[in-house]
């Protein structure tokens, strides 16, 4: 066993099927095989008042006890990706992005998780093509993380995670705006703000084909000593695919879990969840969802 990674699964793909926290728990545990829970805000939205997340939390408490499982973090689903979050041009939408993000970190910290984070920010195209404007969004969105991280540290949550996106309207998307931006927030912040990595998440458009920053092993050798979780997905390297590791897949695909593991063992000097996160089409059934994430979760623990 690899003491460095540990395999787990977000449960977004629980979403409209298995929305009960004593179902989604199951599924995971007793038909997936995993124990190892990223638990996604989709399934129920952190802008619930304190009286309804508080039974949604003690009721997902009792499953994960029933079923010896544990949520090693919490991330935000499509719900929040759809919205520009803390960087919208409306400062009263900013200030409600920052209430659902307190709310998340509240939520983790019931439910046992460490870590959580996400998407949070997203450029419209105006304030994205407006110098001034992206740099005072910029410096807003920074003092807000540095707020997020005390509330953070006042919950007892260890870290927060911040993903690496696969568009320039999204910081961060390259190798040198992710160095910069990890070091420079976490200068300021009350706990540590990590990144997480999702292995398809090199393709955005303004990379030229030959750019290094299109490579998935070059963008993860450089990012993994800041990196606490990666996204795993079988892709091409030319789209975000979010395919699942079967063999269908395996052979188009360009991820080998022989090389993605040998990068965190040669690169990184602390523990590093690995949470399988597929998109399936609506149109497939419950029954092919779980085939899928059984037979990747089988497959990649052969080589740990």
């Amino acid at each position: 066993m690899n003491n460095k990674v540990e395999i787990g699964i977000n449960n977004a793909f629980a979403i409209k099927k298995w929305v009960e926290p004593e179902e989604w728990i199951r599924v995971i545990v007793e038909e997936i095989g995993l124990k190892n829970i990223q638990a996604s805000f989709d399934l129920f939205y952190p802008s619930f008042k304190e009286a309804n997340f508080s039974f949604v939390c003690s009721e997902i408490n009792s499953a994960l006890k029933k079923y010896d499982a544990r949520i090693s973090s919490t991330f935000t689903g499509l719900n929040a990706y759809s919205q520009n979050m803390l960087v919208h041009p409306n400062p009263v939408i900013r200030r409600a992005a920052i209430d659902y993000y307190i709310d998340a970190i509240k939520i983790s910290s019931k439910i046992g998780a460490p870590t959580t984070g996400g998407h949070f920010l997203s450029f419209t195209i105006k304030d994205f093509n407006n110098k001034k404007r992206k740099e005072y969004l910029m410096q807003s969105f920074f003092e807000s993380m540095i707020y997020l991280s005390k509330i953070a540290y006042e919950n007892k949550l260890s870290s927060l995670t911040w993903e690496y996106m696969p568009t320039p309207y999204e910081l961060p998307h390259t190798v040198k705006e992710a160095r910069s931006l990890y070091e420079e927030i976490n200068s300021y912040t009350k706990v540590p703000i990590y990144l997480t990595f999702d292995l398809g998440h090199t393709t955005a458009f303004d990379l030229e084909i030959g750019n290094k920053d299109r490579d998935v092993y070059h963008v993860l050798e450089n990012i993994i000593p800041m990196t606490n979780i990666i996204h795993l997905q079988q892709c091409d390297g030319v789209g975000d695919r979010y395919w699942p590791f079967t063999p269908e897949y395996n052979k188009v695909g360009i991820i080998d879990p022989k090389k993605i593991l040998k990068l965190i063992n040669d690169c990184s000097d602390h523990r590093v969840h690995l949470m399988f996160e597929f998109i399936h089409g609506c149109e497939l059934s419950g029954e092919k969802i779980i085939e899928d994430y059984k037979y990747s979760a089988e497959y990649w623990m052969k080589y740990l």
